[in-house]
């Protein structure tokens, strides 16, 4: 799987697919370490497309934020459907995160 990626003032700006399940966490986890070698120090996550995320999507967002944050950078999320930010307030990550409503948001907090 290859994630469709942009970069906005030095900030890389990731879409996260429809489904973040058991079947594409390995593929994501892939693709955002294939990232991170890239040095990135901000990245936002978009999650506009997204429409479902289980716990391996949740187990791999708090890796690749763990090891982004090592190095001094910095994550936000954006575009959470209510569904999703149900799965993220559940799991208690409404706290751990940057949660934005849009691109824009979180770029002025990043910037």
């Amino acid at each position: 799987m290859t994630l469709e990626m942009t970069s906005i003032h030095n900030i890389s700006i990731v879409m996260i697919p429809q489904q973040f399940d058991a079947n594409t966490a390995p593929g994501l986890e892939s693709d955002l370490r294939a990232i991170l070698t890239g040095s990135p120090q901000k990245m936002i996550l978009d999650f506009s497309k997204t429409e479902y995320i289980a716990s391996a999507g949740l187990k791999v967002l708090l890796l690749i934020t763990r090891d982004l944050m090592k190095t001094g950078g910095q994550v936000a999320l954006t575009g959470l459907r209510p569904a999703v930010l149900r799965v993220f307030a559940i799991a208690g990550f409404t706290s751990i995160f940057t949660i934005c409503t849009s691109q824009e948001e979180a770029i002025q907090k990043m910037t």
